[in-house]
């Protein structure tokens, strides 16, 4: 019997915290220490560790959303408490707060129904229970005020336009309170915002016609600039044809240039060498242009149609006789008086 006494009192005196979580202990009632993750030492009898209420929102996705009333709502989403009942640990790290829909008049009278997640975290436990009556229930009224109060000041067009300032407000009034419950609000998320069927209907058709005006308008930005484009092409094409026209005549101009350089050149070659020609044999010049000359008379004579071709030994019979005639006339003219009389 003493060892199951003495068993149950270490029991009762040690006390082993898991990791992430805390326990708040009261001394006759009064908050005196909090337990951190690890073994600690109680005194029993005289201490004894509290037990809060403290819970948050979880969505039962198994129950459709249904939009008729808050208390309805209400009954889609179910707690979830951060506190262990038998131990009285509370968690400390980041919990997510996914409370129902709420219905929300806007500024045109149009039936909201907004949707926010909100990320949390305990950083002072005992503020976060002994500052404010059940921290999760004071988190979701806060953010359901602060949608109704924003949301009621906007229209359907700047809901629609403004979802990330919504969520910008909701953080913003959640941080200023939460820093007195010892909480942290590490982010809010608008995962939705939904509206009535008409309205729902009406945004579908605005959609489509937004998409058909930005299909027309990327159609029509594309056709733009097809025909730039085969502006384009069509102007490098007249470009690229004047630079081969240009480049063309450049090439032509510059060959006739070469060509008639050679030529002058050629020439000028021929003519150097047929000076050092003569200088060395001016017989041999002589004969070649004798050839040259009798070349070109042939040329002539079979191109002439009136022609008259002798054999060889005829032009020789013509050259004796030019030749007598030349001998005769040199003998007779020797022969005469001075005044023109035969001697």
């Amino acid at each position: 019997v003493f060892t199951i006494v003495a068993f149950l009192f270490a029991k009762k005196c040690l006390q082993q915290v898991p990791e992430g979580n805390v326990r708040l202990v009261q001394r006759l009632g009064k908050y005196n220490r909090m337990f951190r993750p690890g073994l600690n030492f109680m005194i029993p009898f005289i201490e004894g560790v509290k037990i809060p209420v403290v819970y948050t929102f979880e969505r039962n996705l198994d129950v459709e959303m249904k939009k008729t009333s808050d208390k309805e709502n209400m009954e889609i989403s179910h707690k979830v408490s951060l506190v262990n009942a038998d131990t009285g640990d509370l968690k400390t790290t980041e919990q997510i707060l996914d409370p129902p829909q709420i219905i929300v008049i806007s500024k045109d009278n149009a039936e909201i129904y907004p949707d926010a997640i909100v990320y949390f975290r305990i950083v002072d436990p005992v503020r976060a229970v002994y500052e404010v009556n059940n921290l999760g229930l004071s988190i979701y009224k806060l953010v359901e005020t602060t949608l109704r109060q924003q949301i009621g000041s906007m229209t359907t067009d700047e809901i629609i336009e403004g979802r990330q300032k919504i969520g910008f407000e909701v953080r913003s009034a959640l941080e200023e309170a939460s820093s007195g419950w010892g909480t942290l609000i590490t982010r809010v998320e608008m995962e939705e915002i939904n509206f009535p069927t008409e309205i729902q209907r009406a945004l579908s058709d605005q959609r489509a016609a937004e998409l058909r005006g930005r299909a027309n308008v990327v159609t029509a930005e594309r056709e733009k600039e097809a025909q730039i484009l085969e502006a384009e092409a069509s102007k490098k094409s007249v470009i690229l044809k004047a630079e081969a026209e240009f480049e063309k005549d450049r090439l032509e101009a510059e060959g006739a240039f070469l060509k008639a350089s050679r030529e002058e050149e050629g020439k000028a070659k021929g003519v150097e060498a047929m000076a050092r020609a003569l200088e060395k044999n001016p017989d041999a010049v002589v004969a070649i242009k004798a050839l040259e000359a009798q070349e070109k008379v042939a040329e002539s004579i079979g191109q002439s149609d009136n022609a008259l071709i002798i054999p060889q030994e005829t032009a020789g019979l013509f050259g004796a006789i030019k030749s007598v005639g030349k001998l005769l006339n040199t003998d007779f003219t020797k022969s005469k008086n001075p005044d023109g009389t035969r001697k």
